[in-house]
């Protein structure tokens, strides 16, 4: 793998991190706190970011999409899952502890912020970086301690980041009622049905994907995602969606006013946030008034009347913006209407699938057919994962790939979310194990499928443990259970067949595209 770049991206070997841990520390006490939270999330707690978004690689060195960095003043601490041990342990320098989580006896990094530092400590974060769920919870936890949680409005990784990229800023366009199958029109009336069931005065909508689905438009401003960096607020008299209006062009802006959407520069939000706030403490002054004069609690149809209503995702900063008692968390507003598919998106879900099919069966013919004719060099797993995207990009309504082609050869494959690097990755040979996940970005729909090959003969062990994983898939497809039982409890179906012979993997067993 080739050396890293500034943004963290991994590259051939690990990047030395001295000079900006030590950057971090001076600001550290610049700021008098005593160590400096540094999470993977963007402010709309998105999993995949940006390259300005990407500060826990910067300061790292280590760039799995999952993971947490606590910098004190005496040490530095990366927290991962078992998805990516082993390419942190390929990323990280010496001056990095590598905190595996999941293992007996190492704690998250929210248990090691109150459990492991001394008491007292102040810890600092940015605000628009850590939800308002986790940033309460982890509030109460420290103050046992007598710590606290100490909110820094300008990020400290950001200030030491000298080349931190640009925020994107790509044009964003209307998805086709075509494959959208819902207007935009109707989507916002039924979220509004739902402001007025809980008399709400409004609801923030900041999680990338749900802004995307709400104003029917797709971006490109994240590899790999088709989102774009907004916020939406939806109240009963007025919609609004906060983006660099650099983005818009005039058929977006014209969509968008058909559809009932006003629109505001990004930047606004947060005043935007602060004029809701007191708009919902006017709210709930009036209804004391109401309450002194009737004494009529009955009135009060819940504890979201009179607020506005927020994912638990949403930031603390938008939070703080609104104000304590202004807001009430509930789970998405958004994600079950999403969640919910019309006709139009389950045909678009099968088509896409099929289409997609085409391009890996074409894909994995071709890969077989080099690998036993006499051609040579044979591919690598980045010149593999090149063909397979030529394949897909000849496809009707193909926009982009999912997420970066996982093409990984013997060893490798042991690796959760490998990426092979252009130069120096391993040559694919018959007689070891090939493992290729891989997706697509389509008009219709999203595609995330993986399939493990063998174009030789393999391994006693190789086939002993590919029968148990097959025994697992047979479990869970013949498995009956009852209603709201939770996937918890079928994971060990997957798994029951590798247990017994003592064996286990450290992936997920399913999931989803949306």
């Amino acid at each position: 793998m080739g050396e890293q770049d500034a943004s963290g991206k991994a590259g051939a070997r690990t990047v030395n991190t001295t000079e900006r841990i030590n950057a971090l520390r001076l600001l550290l006490r610049e700021n008098q706190v005593d160590a400096y939270v540094v999470v993977s999330e963007d402010q709309h707690s998105s999993e995949y970011l940006a390259d300005c978004d990407a500060r826990r690689a910067f300061i790292s060195g280590f760039d799995g999409s999952a993971g947490c960095a606590v910098v004190s003043v005496s040490g530095a601490f990366l927290f991962t899952d078992g998805r990516y041990f082993l390419q942190a342990e390929q990323q990280l320098d010496s001056n990095w502890t590598l905190m595996k989580q999941g293992l007996p006896g190492v704690p998250t990094w929210q248990e090691f912020l109150a459990k492991k530092l001394p008491e007292g400590t102040k810890i600092g974060i940015d605000p628009t970086l850590i939800s308002v769920s986790d940033a309460t919870s982890l509030r109460t936890t420290l103050a046992s301690r007598n710590s606290s949680l100490v909110p820094i409005a300008t990020n400290l990784v950001d200030k030491i980041w000298t080349s931190r990229p640009p925020r994107p800023a790509k044009p964003i366009h209307p998805l086709s009622l075509k494959y959208a199958g819902t207007s935009p029109a109707e989507k916002l009336s039924t979220l509004r049905a739902k402001l007025a069931r809980a008399d709400a005065t409004g609801v923030v909508i900041t999680l990338l994907d749900e802004v995307a689905w709400l104003v029917g438009m797709r971006g490109s401003d994240i590899d790999y995602n088709p989102v774009f960096f907004a916020y939406a607020i939806v109240t009963p008299a007025a919609a609004t969606l906060f983006v660099n209006s650099s983005q818009i062009t005039s058929e977006a802006q014209e969509y968008l006013k058909e559809s009932g959407w006003e629109v505001d520069r990004y930047e606004n939000i947060i005043k935007r946030l602060e004029e809701l706030g007191s708009k919902a403490e006017e709210a709930k002054e009036e209804q004391k008034d109401t309450e002194d004069h009737d004494g009529d609690e009955a009135q009060l149809k819940g504890e979201a009347k009179g607020k506005v209503l927020i994912d638990s995702k949403a930031s603390l900063a938008v939070a703080h913006a609104l104000g304590e008692g202004h807001y009430h968390v509930v789970r998405s507003s958004v994600a079950d209407a999403k969640s919910i598919k019309n006709g139009a998106e389950l045909d678009g879900f099968r088509n896409s699938h099929i289409r997609d099919g085409v391009a890996l069966a074409r894909y994995f013919a071709h890969l077989e057919e080099h690998l036993l004719g006499p051609e040579e060099p044979k591919w690598s797993e980045y010149q593999a994962a090149q063909v397979l995207e030529r394949y897909r990009s000849e496809l009707d309504l193909f926009k982009g790939l999912s997420f970066t082609t996982i093409s990984s050869t013997g060893p490798n494959g042991a690796i959760i979310h490998y990426s092979p690097p252009e130069e120096g990755s391993a040559e694919i040979k018959k007689e070891q194990i090939y493992l290729c996940d891989s997706g697509a970005q389509f008009l219709d729909g999203t595609t995330d499928v993986t399939r493990t090959w063998h174009f030789g003969t393999p391994t006693e062990e190789e086939k002993r443990a590919f029968t148990r994983v097959l025994q697992g898939h047979i479990s869970i497809d013949t498995a009956v259970f009852p209603n709201g039982t939770t996937g918890y409890v079928l994971d060990a179906f997957a798994r029951r067949a590798l247990w017994a012979d003592g064996l286990d993997y450290r992936q997920v067993s399913a999931w989803k595209t949306m």
